[in-house]
């Protein structure tokens, strides 16, 4: 494999709750002129997923706690904002610097436990939530598809997010389906004939990355990227989700 080919998929409908998000992208696949290939990688942007699943929370709506009461006092925020943020966590890990740091409910360390005010309607108080289970819905994307395309593809679910130590936001695999996720080099040579001894690939992570260059994080309107050219298949398939590590071998925490 010396190369690959990125997609965006243009105009891409705007998503409402309920919508059939694998017909969407087959119908937008065809407006594009885009052919589907047995190998091909399909990148969707959570937040499509999540719009689809109907995952949005009204904050007027929420009966915030006592804990979220007081935790809305110190840090100034909304306590039915704060409470949906307790509601998706499973830990506080910070506020430090007025920034919630938490362990989503689902294993991911990330900031207000994932809930989302951009790229949504206004025109009430709510916030988009992560998908309830990421890895039933790229199956679920992953084999619709392929079922009707008649294309063994392989469909990876991204998100954004900032990294320790690092400035700005990347985007990152939450699930996938019918990939090799992460791809473990033990016991492969290095250029020189070396053994490589704990070398771990991230490649879900590494294709979502490529894939939000062209989705962008603003009004670019192009959550769905078509790869080709990928080709791993001396290694196994595994999904992404699992690349979450447990505190216990964490190295940074």
């Amino acid at each position: 494999m010396d190369h690959l080919k990125l997609i965006a998929l243009k105009d891409f409908p705007l998503v409402q709750p309920n919508d059939n998000l694998a017909s969407l992208i087959l119908k937008s696949l065809k407006l594009n002129s885009v052919d589907l290939e047995d190998g091909d990688v399909i990148v969707i942007a959570q937040k499509i997923v999540s719009k689809s699943e109907n995952r949005y929370k009204n904050i007027d709506e929420v009966v915030a706690s006592k804990e979220a009461e007081e935790l809305a006092k110190k840090l100034n925020r909304e306590p039915g904002f704060i409470q949906i943020i307790l509601d998706e966590s499973s830990k506080i890990l910070s506020t430090e610097k007025n920034v919630i740091i938490v362990e989503h409910k689902l294993g991911f360390i990330n900031i207000n436990a994932g809930l989302d005010r951009s790229n949504i309607e206004q025109d009430n108080n709510i916030v988009l939530l992560l998908p309830d289970n990421p890895s039933a819905s790229a199956i679920n994307l992953q084999e619709s598809i392929s079922r009707k395309s008649n294309q063994s593809i392989s469909l990876i679910i991204s998100d954004s997010m900032t990294r320790p130590y690092r400035s700005g936001v990347t985007n990152f695999a939450l699930a996938s389906s019918n990939l090799q996720s992460l791809i473990d080099l033990k016991g492969e040579l290095d250029i020189y004939g070396n053994t490589l001894k704990s070398t771990e690939i991230a490649i879900a992570d590494e294709l979502s990355a490529a894939a939000g260059i062209l989705m962008g994080q603003g009004d670019d309107g192009q959550p769905v990227i078509i790869i080709k050219g990928f080709n791993r298949d001396q290694y196994s398939k595994n999904d992404a989700f699992n690349l979450i590590v447990n505190e216990e071998d964490d190295l940074y925490r």
